[in-house]
């Protein structure tokens, strides 16, 4: 089984950035994308401001915190963000659609996990290997990190499940550290 060590997020709200930090946190590099450079840039403020709260709760070392928000990349562009990612999750505004996660699908490998936030199974008509799409939550825990919860669709194959199982254990485990 291939971990996944390359994450794309599309999107750049408070799960988008919640996503990026927990994946950081757990050493993936992350590529999060928006078209809207202004919305880029409150999410790289708001990703610095997590981060320095990690800091200053002596979760984070200083190191690790440039370690962390230099394992983000911010960019408009989806191709740039989505290209050989091998998770690669819409958390735009606003509910899942096919078209998003088909534009992902097409920056993608044909063995890289597609998640959104609520999916529920519609989204996937005209993806290609509908066995790789995921559902997504970001769950609040009381602390500054939530949990990140990945569940299966009826259609999703059992090498995907556990792929993204050992995946949101790992960066379960990089968030507690930091807590």
């Amino acid at each position: 089984m291939l971990a996944i060590e390359t994450v794309a997020v599309l999107g750049a709200g408070e799960p988008a950035q919640a996503l990026a930090l927990l994946s950081a946190l757990a050493g993936c590099e992350v590529r999060l994308c928006d078209p809207d450079p202004g919305a880029l840039a409150r999410a790289s403020e708001g990703l610095r401001r997590l981060v320095d709260l990690a800091v200053a709760a002596g979760a984070l070392t200083p190191s690790e915190r440039q370690q962390t928000l230099d394992g983000v990349l911010f960019t408009p562009v989806l191709a740039e963000a989505a290209t050989g990612a091998d998770l690669a999750a819409d958390l735009s505004p606003g509910p899942a659609s096919p078209e998003r996660l088909a534009g992902l699908a097409r920056w993608v490998r044909a063995t890289s996990a597609l998640a959104a936030r609520g999916a529920d199974g519609e989204e996937i008509a005209g993806i290609p290997h509908p066995g790789r799409v995921l559902a997504l939550a970001l769950v609040e825990t009381g602390g500054p990190l939530p949990r990140l919860d990945v569940a299966a669709l009826p259609t999703t194959s059992a090498h995907a499940r556990e792929r993204a199982a050992h995946f949101a254990a790992r960066v379960n485990r990089a968030a507690r550290t930091a807590r």
